[in-house]
């Protein structure tokens, strides 16, 4: 969840376009929800396009500076998004862990131990939320996360299980070499598999147990609804009667499940698995989530890597809004960043390419939108190779910048 949100309708060469998609300047009105008719959403003005960020620490910089909290920080960068036109941002609703402080995750959490939260971190929320509707931006809220840094569905699963240490996989350490000048402030770099840090394929199948263990599945649910009955403490509102929350969504990037649950994050174009643990999960959810909020969209956060049966049977459930994508080709393999070959650029941007046209394709199948949450790609960190820190801002963005330009060639 670390870059940006782009819309792609279905239908994107209907040749629908939009005067008026980020003209929304003085709020959001109490009854002006965002709705989906067919391939497109409306508001009270008609057709919306969203063209949105990644804000997923949203609610911790809006919280007290002694909880690490920053608001200055967060007007600034909310009027400057607002400025470039940014309608719509996607947020965690939920983090996960004790109140001191634990390896790769924000910190402090909401969610301290099941049914115990913190309020601070809960009104920085409300201020997130409150600052948006000024600012008529509209919000994805993010209720999980099958990854270890907001705590998370491991978090769940080891709070069911008697504390069970969780299989952390190759993850951020910020205490780690190289330094800045002060320790613990950067750069830092990663956990390696086998000395510091589980399989990924671990991880995934700890985590992925949230599907069958009925205590950590009513511990997620009874988060879900603390969230979503919460009344603003900024502006009064019910935050399902808040059109400012334009979804719900269940998770940031569930993963599918074998037969042993042990799917990791590189797994794309997966055989198809009718009895994936995925499917039901994903059923019960989206029904829990709509039977509180019915004015407002619901969408699952699942990345759509693993091909066309895992979308469509994710995605068409009544229950469940529009369709989600997310595009990592570094992550999934596809991309070397190593690697300054045009042959290894094109390979990026032909998947890239392939990836959009057909996800947009599997969405009019079933008749609905589909968004593009996430994409990214490194900078040209060849140049970084033989240096400490692979990652350096120095590098150039030639490769990146190329990437970016790819459009899918969609078609009706």
């Amino acid at each position: 969840m670390r870059v940006i949100v782009q819309l792609i309708l279905a239908s994107i060469a209907g040749g629908a376009t939009s005067r008026r998609g980020n003209e929304k300047k003085h709020g959001i009105d109490e009854d002006d929800f965002v709705f989906v008719d067919g391939l497109r959403l409306y508001d009270s003005d008609g057709l919306h396009y969203l063209t949105g960020i990644n804000y997923w620490a949203c609610m911790n910089l809006a919280a007290k500076p002694s909880d690490g909290g920053n608001y200055s920080r967060l007007i600034v960068e909310l009027d400057q998004m607002a400025a470039k036109g940014i309608n719509h941002l996607r947020i965690m609703a939920g983090s996960e862990g004790a109140p001191t402080p634990q390896p790769f995750r924000m910190n402090p959490p909401l969610l301290e131990e099941p049914g115990k939260y913190n309020e601070d971190i809960f009104k920085g929320l409300d201020i997130c939320l409150a600052e948006m509707s000024k600012r008529g931006m509209r919000a994805t809220m993010t209720l999980g996360n099958e990854w270890q840094w907001s705590g998370g569905f491991a978090q769940y699963v080891s709070w069911a299980t008697n504390n069970t240490p969780i299989p952390y996989p190759e993850s951020w350490n910020l205490s780690a070499p190289p330094q800045r000048e002060t320790p613990g402030t950067g750069w830092g770099n990663y956990t390696k598999q086998g000395i510091d840090a589980a399989p990924y394929s671990d991880f995934t199948a700890f985590s992925n147990l949230i599907y069958n263990n009925s205590q950590a599945e009513t511990w997620f649910k009874d988060h879900i609804k603390t969230v979503m009955t919460r009344r603003n403490s900024v502006n009064g509102r019910l935050y399902t009667e808040d059109p400012t929350i334009m979804t719900w969504q269940l998770a940031n990037e569930p993963q599918a499940s074998d037969e042993l649950g042990r799917t990791g994050p590189y797994d794309i174009f997966l055989t198809p698995n009718p009895d994936d643990l995925l499917f039901p999960w994903v059923e019960r959810t989206s029904s829990y989530i709509r039977s509180l909020a019915p004015k407002q969209l619901v969408s699952v956060g699942l990345e759509s890597k693993q091909g066309e049966y895992y979308f469509k049977r994710v995605h068409n459930l009544s229950t469940v809004d529009y369709a989600t994508t997310h595009c990592w080709v570094q992550n999934w393999g596809v991309y070397d960043m190593y690697n300054s070959s045009a042959a290894n650029l094109k390979k990026a941007q032909d998947f890239a390419r392939d990836f959009m046209r057909n996800s947009s394709r599997w969405a009019a199948d079933i008749g609905k939108p589909v968004f593009l949450e996430e994409f990214g790609m490194a900078r040209d960190n060849w140049e970084n190779k033989e240096k400490e820190y692979p990652y350096l801002s120095s590098a150039s963005t030639s490769h990146k910048d190329a990437y970016f330009k790819v459009k899918p060639s969609i078609s009706n």
